[in-house]
């Protein structure tokens, strides 16, 4: 009979309580959450005009398009322009609206220094929105 009261008191023992494990799991919960850092990333902040009445009012007008050839040439409303002359023509467009962006299309194969050139001399003569497009 002894052996029978030793098995029932192993077996009642047996049982794993498992509410001590819970409150750590809890615990240790609350401390990640108290303990976390929250990483504030700042990122480049652009200020876009807000459209005016009187923006929205005016007409658009095209803009000054310069292409660069392969060949070496620059090219501005299918007449051959040299560099020099880039200025001018900025000048006089944008004598008729300040806001004219300037667009420099370079074919594949042109060169860089010539294109940086227009871009130059676009910049001297009053452009202040330049634009790198590739040929279509």
């Amino acid at each position: 009979m002894s052996t029978q009261r030793r098995i029932k008191q192993s077996e009642d023992k047996s049982d794993i309580n498992i509410s001590p494990m819970i409150d750590m799991v809890f615990i240790l919960l609350i401390f990640f959450i108290v303990t976390t850092v929250f990483v504030d990333e700042r990122g480049i902040s652009a200020d876009k005009p807000m459209p005016t009445p009187d923006s929205q009012r005016d007409e658009p007008t095209e803009p000054i398009i310069f292409r660069v050839t392969a060949a070496g040439q620059v090219v501005h409303e299918g007449n051959t322009v040299t560099i020099s002359r880039v200025e001018n023509i900025v000048k006089s467009g944008l004598a008729r609206n300040r806001e004219i962006p300037v667009i420099v299309q370079a074919e594949r194969n042109a060169l860089s220094g010539l294109m940086v050139q227009v871009m130059d001399r676009a910049t001297v003569g009053g452009a202040q929105k330049i634009s790198i497009a590739p040929v279509d």
